[in-house]
Order: structure tokens, then sequence, then C-alpha cells
């Protein structure tokens, strides 16, 4: 039961970024560095001591998590247009200012350089089937909301239409039993682009951006190829919605 005094947090954009704040903080991690999704995998290779730094990062306190995100999301509070590869290498500098952060960090990019291309491929896959499932459950519940009276919907779907974005990006990676060396920079690009995304949704939950500006982003041409980002078996539902 939802009482009164929480409904318009629960009926906002805002307050369903509020409650898969969690989920977020997490996806952004596994983005960032992807090896952390592969605590199983890197058991008993030459990367096993990374394991060391995943524990250190799953145990970062609400004030560490929120000490990160804030750097993440100052970073993309200004849009983003343009290599992918610059993207990652600028907010590799913002991140590594801080002592703790750096340690962490360089600890998992040296590790994953010791895996072979096989268990990368695997931590890759793994990452994305990870994270395309943890954005249909947030979409999921985006349609929940939409069916409320009281729900904030261009909001809400303004956000569904960059979660649909991104799933969609996530979901064109190709993988073959291992990343092929003229692949390795594609899927880098397309993590690193997912990763822009998902921190201009925590940028907004944070008031760092405005409704306008993630608007902006499903018009730019950062968002190319332009598409209809609704898919057509959910056309009935906001047709409901709205009463059309």
């Amino acid at each position: 039961m939802i009482n009164a005094g929480t409904f318009d947090d629960y009926s906002s954009g805002v307050g369903l970024l509020n409650d898969f704040s969690s989920d977020i903080y997490r996806d952004t991690i596994r983005l960032y560095k992807p090896i952390v999704s592969g605590e199983r995998i890197v058991k008993r290779t030459a990367a096993d001591l990374s394991l060391l730094s995943i524990n250190k990062l799953s145990h970062f306190t609400t004030d560490d998590q929120d000490k990160l995100l804030e750097i993440f999301t100052d970073y993309v509070s200004v849009s983003f247009e343009g290599d992918w590869d610059k993207f990652i290498g600028k907010l590799n500098g913002k991140i590594k200012k801080n002592p703790r952060f750096k340690e962490i960090f360089d600890s998992l990019d040296n590790h994953f350089e010791k895996l072979d291309k096989y268990q990368k491929s695997r931590i890759i896959r793994l990452t994305v089937n990870k994270l395309s499932g943890e954005i249909e459950s947030i979409r999921n519940e985006i349609n929940d909301r939409l069916l409320f009276k009281e729900s904030n919907r261009e909001e809400l779907l303004i956000i569904d239409q960059i979660l649909y974005f991104m799933q969609n990006v996530l979901q064109k990676i190709k993988f073959g039993k291992f990343i092929k060396r003229n692949e390795k920079q594609k899927i880098e690009e397309e993590l690193g682009f997912s990763l822009y995304i998902l921190l201009r949704l925590e940028a907004y939950r944070r008031g760092k951006i405005k409704l306008g500006d993630l608007e902006d982003d499903l018009s730019s041409s950062t968002f190319l190829p332009k598409d209809e980002y609704i898919k057509p078996s959910e056309y009935h539902l906001i047709k409901e919605v709205f009463g059309e």
C-alpha cells in the first residue's frame, strides 16, 4: 500500500530512479569496469587477485558510492558528442584524481588484461546480459506506474525511451567465442556510450541536468541512428494511458 504522502514521489520519474538507485550504481560500475561482473570467471585464472578489488567495491559505504557517482555525474552534466574512446579516457582522468579510486580501478584494468580473449568475451557477454535484464525490470516498472492517473507520464516516458535506446545499443553488440581485434574498439565504444546514457539518467536524478536535456539527448546526433524508440507492441499501452 502506498500512502498519500509518498505518492507524488512514487508517480514521478525521479521517484522511479530513486527506487532503482542501487541498481543504477551497480550497473554503472559494471559498464565502467566489466570485470566486476565476472567474479566466477576470474577465479583460478591469472586475474584471480582482481577479486580483492572487486570485494572493495562491493563493500563501499553509501558515502563512498555517492562520492564516486558525484564524480561520474559531474562529468556528464554537460552533453558529450564525439569519440567514445575519448569519453572514457577523460572520465578515467577525473576518477583517478582520487587516490583510493585510482588504486582500485587501476588494479581492475591490470587484471582484466591478464585474461585471455575467451575469458574477456565471457565477461563482456555476462555484463551485457545482466544489464539487459535490469533495464527490462526498470522499464516494466515504468509501464506499471504509467497506469496511475497521477503519474508524470511525460517524465516517465522520456526515461523509458532513454532506457529502451540503451537496451538496443547493448543488444546489438555482437559476440563470438572471443572478441576479435577488429571488434574490440567497437564493443568498447558501445559500452562507453551505454555508460554515458546511464550516467545522464543519474545526473538527472541528482538535479544536475533537466528533463529537457534528456529530450535533447534523444533528438541529438549522439543518439543516431534515429528510430522509433517505443516498441510497436507497447503502442496499446500508450494509447490506454493517454486515453487515445
